[in-house]
């Protein structure tokens, strides 16, 4: 009859210092989509879903893939060539689109986006995040809080403030911002 009791006391402490690492691996789906722990990559011409839950991840398409990557942590984009990039990421997201390729995304606080060369980006990003529109990029950015976007070269640059939609400052000819400059 002793060892119940001490049954009920080891158990629950053993589970508790087992610690609580549920990082699961991502899940990707579609022709030529693979990961290898947390980062996953998307092959010419699939047409890819990565979902990571709630930990963080990174996805790479290359040469006309079609890549979806959705985390609620940090979610770490790569789109190449002539991909088409969407999804969703959290706090401290990093997308960074190139050549001629397409990206939609829905980032949270200080995230940090790059579109370049002839990139199309449609972003929207939380507060304190950082954008660069450079070369001949086209950018639609909506701005949930302050952040600051920088448009060089002969790129295109539409900024929006809040839910209201309220024209971001133009604190110089290439940066603008929503919030203080």
């Amino acid at each position: 009859m002793r060892i119940a009791p001490l049954l009920l006391f080891c158990i629950p402490m053993s589970l508790a210092a087992c610690g609580d690492n549920d990082d699961v691996a991502p899940t990707c789906t579609g022709i030529g989509c693979t990961c290898t722990d947390s980062a996953c990559a998307c092959a010419a011409g699939s047409d890819c879903k990565t979902e990571c839950g709630a930990d963080a991840c990174s996805l790479a398409c290359t040469m006309s893939a079609k890549c979806n990557g959705n985390s609620t942590d940090e979610l770490t984009v790569v789109c190449n060539d002539s991909s088409e990039c969407k999804g969703a990421g959290g706090d401290g997201s990093q997308v960074t689109c190139n050549a001629s390729s397409s990206c939609d995304f829905k980032l949270g606080a200080a995230a940090t986006a790059n579109c370049n060369t002839s990139a199309t980006c449609k972003l929207q990003v939380g507060a304190a995040s950082t954008i660069t529109c450079a070369d001949s990029s086209s950018c639609t950015i909506k701005c949930d809080g302050d952040c600051r976007a920088t448009c060089t070269g002969s790129s295109e640059c539409a900024v929006t403030c809040g839910v209201a939609a309220s024209p971001a400052t133009m604190c110089s000819p290439d940066v603008f911002a929503c919030g203080p400059c």
